[in-house]
């Protein structure tokens, strides 16, 4: 069950995350429109911090030597453990 909260007992912290929870639509129209940004590095980090929110992550990076691998199923002997 909700609890009614007086003004005097909500805490400022609660008054800013409602401000900026109200800002959320706007900020996502401002990052979408940007990206048809003239400048292609606007749009790439427009596109990035979408996809940052979005939950979508950036590939890990793997040594050549482990892609081998993982692509031909053979095992080199690179003195690594696995």
């Amino acid at each position: 069950m909700a609890t009614t909260e007086s003004p005097a007992e909500r805490a400022p912290v609660d008054d800013a995350r409602d401000e900026l929870q109200a800002a959320v639509p706007e900020a996502a129209a401002t990052l979408r429109s940007l990206l048809d940004a003239e400048d292609e590095r606007v749009q790439i980090r427009a596109a990035e911090a979408i996809l940052d929110r979005a939950g979508v992550t950036k590939a890990k990076q793997t040594s050549t030597a482990v892609a081998k691998r993982d692509v031909s199923g053979e095992h080199q002997d690179t003195g690594l453990p696995f």
